[in-house]
């Protein structure tokens, strides 16, 4: 696992991709703000300092679920409050189905990336990417609406973690 501190231009063009593709998260950068790239063979972990983590696997950027560096991004993202029921599958990696979802929390479009929250603690469990918009995932009564691209205890949550552990004491 390498670490490293991004130069000025990689950090900029880090904020400019993060900024254009997560447009409701307002990332406040001071010159001072400290960017750390964790990386291994496949996955690459982006730490802003006091602000968000996200990861980038398979050219696609996302945040990760550790909430307690990154409830500010997750809080802001829409999300698919799902039933305690399906849970577990969820966690194992399916993508969420109509039947399963309690409610949605803000609205979104199609592709659009989305939270996947439990319902009695709120608390983030995925993320995915919608397949339909939260209009007509609301119109629907079956089928899959959401696709399962990072979860609690996955590859990348594990990679995460371990980084984050580590990344605690350098």
């Amino acid at each position: 696992m390498q670490v490293r501190l991004l130069n000025k231009k990689e950090k900029q063009e880090v904020i400019a991709y993060i900024s254009s593709e997560f447009p409701n998260i307002k990332l406040e950068l001071s010159p001072k703000t400290v960017v750390r790239k964790v990386k291994n063979e496949k996955t690459t972990l982006y730490i802003l300092e006091g602000l968000a983590a996200f990861v980038k696997f398979n050219e696609m950027f996302l945040p990760i679920l550790v909430e307690s560096l990154n409830k500010n991004v997750l809080d802001r993202m829409p999300s698919v409050v799902v039933d305690m029921g399906a849970i577990p599958y969820i966690a194992n990696g399916a993508d969420v189905m109509r039947p399963g979802i309690v409610t949605l929390e803000g609205k979104f479009e199609k592709d659009d990336l989305v939270i996947v929250r439990d319902e009695k603690h709120r608390k983030p469990i995925a993320v995915g990417k919608a397949l339909e918009s939260s209009e007509n995932i609301m119109k629907a009564e079956k089928g899959k609406v959401v696709t399962n691209l990072h979860y609690v205890g996955d590859k990348i949550w594990k990679f995460c973690v371990e980084a984050l552990s580590r990344y605690q004491n350098i």
